[in-house]
């Protein structure tokens, strides 16, 4: 870490003192408890600085809360009133001078919630401001996406927005000045096509994020900055995601010593990091990656991480859990790491002549080996490395390891650069690593109709004691029945690719999946894929999607004179072609980047279901 982090706790200490500046009234209760309609708003007619307000709320419903009518500087704080910190803050984000306040909230229990209201500066209990409580229900679906953006300094995305394209119909979606985040509820159904995009038009790159979520699992994390133009494209199943290895419970196994390297973008969507457990790191979490390994041999281990860049990584270890261990059974990780390095860049560059941090270096970490029973941690420093050889910044001593044992490890971009690292593997005295966990990385698995059934495709990077893979189908996404068959290809470094037709799908939701099996018996269960098949939204397929080139347009029910229409986001007509049989292959080259809508219109005017489907 740099001492940028030093400056911004001070700042935000500093802050703290003036920014809840409350009357001598404070925490004092205004009235009955109450009970907005929903859909609709309600006002507390007077609530003076240092008061609250409890509110009866409904888990699901999304309140807004809003002094905007005030006289004087407001400010909105959120709790349960059953206990605990604060769940939502706003300063300054409405009003005619804008130093009134307004905070949107989708409450995550039924009870009462206090919302308390302050002044700045506290010059007279006499004057008072009305509270507006509005509410809104959830939004109609299947399921409900939560689309949460952050803005690092509350100063608005400007010209920035994230589209939330569905079927075809696109919204858009952006954080005003003054608010540093806003959430929204989407209602989507099962089989719906979707489409993220982001306009990177405004100034600030760097404070804006976003993140969508389904029961708290992540869909699509933008991380910082985002990435300008199509990020997502996929189909509602209402199944939460698995969670990504931005999650401790979605950390990366390492099956061996071979040398790896990543370029993490976001922080995940559950919080591991706190001041229980965060040793010598932040207790907020950057941009990291977590792992988890296993020694199969006993012997001294030790690494290197090194950026590709003059950049700060901050790294720690946790363990040694008992063999066997998961991530379901250790994550988020109790207690303090037993290795920790949060150098910064420049002090590690200063102490070393390289920005590669790690343990067990013969020179950099004495000793170069030590037991796990001792921790080792280097705290932040600043740009100056204050340590004294033989002791430097960036290092800290090796792992003396046994077999069979499990660690969690935890990878963190301090400076949130997006700058890749490598790591490498220092072992010694016989020690070498096993896979525990998850023996195959699964780089892609989709599965759509196509004439004679569903074709279920997969990728993989890595396989280590891979023996099959069994595909499975089920009606409800809940109870499986076995369809297939493939053999895998035991341990593999390269990319491999699968293909499985499944001849004979059911009429309507198809969802599938693929149960692993590794030589010694132990499996996983990889995503679930939904296809609907024979329904009418489900007969046009439209593969590749994405696309850049040439794309197959795919119905079993053409007729003489079928034509499909693609129509651009605005709705406008773009592209006529007559299709020459169930497939037919375009070139579409000519077609600018962006989201499509197809159909296919017969000589008797109807029409088959739209499909989405987006040019790269």
């Amino acid at each position: 870490m740099a001492i940028r982090a030093t400056l911004v706790l001070a700042f935000a200490a500093c802050f703290s003192t003036w920014a809840f500046g409350q009357c001598g009234n404070d925490n004092l209760l205004t009235g009955a408890a109450v009970t907005p309609p929903c859909p609709g708003s309600t006002t507390v007619p007077c609530v003076q600085g240092g008061q609250y307000v409890l509110v009866n709320v409904v888990a699901g419903n999304t309140y807004t809360f809003s002094t905007c009518a005030a006289t004087f500087d407001t400010e909105i704080t959120l709790y349960n009133n059953a206990g605990g910190g604060s769940i939502g803050y706003n300063d300054d984000a409405c009003g005619a001078v804008g130093f009134q306040s307004t905070v949107t909230w989708t409450a995550t229990f039924t009870g009462q919630l206090r919302v308390l209201v302050d002044a700045f500066p506290c010059a007279t209990n006499a004057i008072c401001a009305p509270l507006v409580i509005a509410c809104s229900p959830p939004p109609a679906g299947d399921c409900i996406y939560t689309l949460t953006m952050s803005d690092a300094f509350s100063d608005g995305w400007g010209t920035s927005f994230v589209t939330i394209t569905i079927n075809g119909v696109a919204t858009n979606y952006t954080v005003p000045v003054g608010v540093p985040s806003v959430a929204v509820q989407i209602g989507v159904n099962i089989g719906d096509g979707v489409v993220i995009t982001y306009n990177a038009s405004g100034a600030f790159q760097t404070d804006n994020s976003y993140i969508v979520t389904l029961g708290g699992s992540t869909i699509f994390n933008s991380g910082s900055p985002p990435v300008g133009g199509v990020v997502y494209v996929g189909s509602v199943t209402c199944i939460p995601p698995p969670p990504g290895p931005e999650d401790c419970l979605g950390a990366v196994t390492i099956c061996s010593n071979v040398a790896f390297s990543n370029n993490t973008t976001n922080t995940g969507s559950i919080v591991d990091i706190d001041a229980t457990n965060s040793g010598c790191l932040d207790i907020i979490e950057f941009q990291g990656t977590w792992y988890v390994f296993s020694p199969s041999s006993a012997g001294n281990l030790g690494l290197t991480i090194a950026p590709l860049g003059p950049d700060d990584y901050d790294w720690a270890i946790w363990g040694p859990y008992p063999p066997g261990s998961t991530p379901n059974g250790i994550c988020p990780p109790a207690g303090p790491p037993i290795r920790c390095a949060a150098s910064s860049g420049p002090a590690t560059f200063a102490s070393t002549g390289s920005y590669a941090t790690g343990m067990g270096d013969p020179v950099y970490s004495p000793p170069q080996f030590a037991s796990t029973a001792v921790s080792y941690g280097l705290p932040a420093t600043l740009n100056v490395c204050p340590l004294v050889p033989p002791q430097y910044c960036g290092w800290v001593p090796g792992m003396q390891v046994n077999v069979g044992e499990v660690y969690l490890m935890y990878i963190s971009n301090w400076s949130q650069s997006s700058i890749g690292f490598e790591l490498d593997w220092n072992l010694q005295n016989g020690a070498s690593l096993d896979c525990t966990v998850l023996p195959v990385e699964l780089l892609s698995l989709q599965a759509y109709a196509v004439t004679g059934g569903v074709n279920v495709d997969w990728s993989t990077a890595t396989e280590f004691d891979n023996d099959r893979f069994e595909i499975e189908r089920s009606l409800d996404g809940e109870h499986f029945e076995h369809i297939g068959t493939m053999p895998g290809a035991g341990n593999s470094l390269q990319t491999l690719y699968y293909t499985f037709l499944d001849p004979q799908p059911h009429h309507g939701n198809n969802y599938y999946r693929l149960r692993q099996v590794d030589h010694n018996g132990d499996h996983v269960y990889s995503p679930l894929r939904l296809v609907q098949f024979g329904s009418i939204a489900g007969e046009v397929q439209m593969v590749p999607n994405p696309g850049s080139s040439f794309v197959d347009v795919l119905w079993s029910e053409v007729e003489p004179g079928s034509v499909l229409v693609m129509h651009d986001a605005t709705g406008r007509e773009v592209w006529r072609v007559r299709l020459e049989g169930p497939r037919t292959t375009m070139d579409v080259s000519s077609l600018a980047r962006g989201v499509y809508g197809s159909h296919v219109q017969l000589l008797s005017g109807e029409h088959s279901g739209t499909v989405v489907w987006v040019r790269e």
